[in-house]
């Protein structure tokens, strides 16, 4: 057996292994949340002007094909292990999350005219579920898409642009609410401190360092937004430290 041909088994078992669990995870969830009498929802005063778009529901959908596309886009069995600890862990600690404190998304979706855009539309109204909001693992996985993507020589700026893209798409598509799209970046971060890469090489510093900023600055978004939501403008202060935060952060990871 040839290096090459180990090292496209191993990535196959990492995928099939992180789709396992996460189906596992995903539709036990979505069961444990439908048998409920009430599952609440949480919505920021401001989400009521977030547009339904129907044309985003394309960089959405391509999440799926982004899943197995990052396992076989690892340079090395060290970032192939790296990866499918991170996912493992996210989809894990979501899915304890999901279970512990169930949110369902409570706008009601448009209905999409346009008959090729439908399709993707009528297959996450069968296979989807309103329940398994928050954190948003197509957030938190983006994230970790692009742990692995930024090192990449082609297609950098395009998978760049097109995961900014699916971020937005969450909201646009009407599928996740601000509060998830804040807990699946926290989370995300966190799999990067708890699961670093390189933990022992010096050139890597920065990188584990900027992540604790990055965090920070998540965490502060979060607080800033609720406490606008519950207290007042004053609360929007926190944003400040919060962009001061992840301006630091984003240095640091250049660097």
């Amino acid at each position: 057996m040839t290096e090459k041909q180990l090292k496209i088994r191993q990535q196959a078992f990492a995928l099939s292994l992180c789709t396992l669990v996460f189906m596992g995870v995903y539709n036990f969830c979505t069961w444990y949340a439908s048998s409920l009498d009430f599952v609440p929802s949480f919505t920021f005063d401001f989400e009521k002007s977030i547009p339904f778009v129907p044309l985003s529901i394309i960089p959405y959908m391509a999440s799926g094909l982004f899943f197995c596309l990052v396992f076989f886009s690892c340079k090395n069995k060290n970032q192939l292990k790296i990866l499918t600890w991170r996912m493992l862990f996210v989809t894990v600690t979501a899915g304890i999350f999901f279970i512990a404190v169930p949110l369902r998304f409570s706008f009601a979706k448009p209905e999409v005219s346009h008959h090729i855009l439908n399709l993707p539309f009528s297959f996450l109204k069968a296979f989807d579920s309103p329940f398994n909001q928050s954190p948003s693992l197509h957030i938190a996985f983006a994230f970790i898409f692009w742990s692995v993507f930024k090192d990449l020589s082609k297609w950098r700026i395009f998978l760049m642009i097109w995961l900014i893209l699916l971020g937005i798409s969450t909201l646009t598509t009407y599928q996740h609410h601000f509060i998830d799209i804040l807990n699946g970046a926290i989370l995300a971060h966190i799999s990067f401190i708890i699961i670093p890469y390189r933990k022992h090489d010096p050139e890597y510093r920065n990188l584990r360092l900027a992540n604790y900023y990055l965090l920070s600055g998540w965490i502060l978004i979060s607080a800033a937004l609720l406490l606008n939501q519950y207290i007042g403008r004053e609360g929007l202060m926190v944003l400040l430290p919060a962009i001061l935060m992840i301006g630091i952060g984003y240095n640091l990871q250049k660097r």
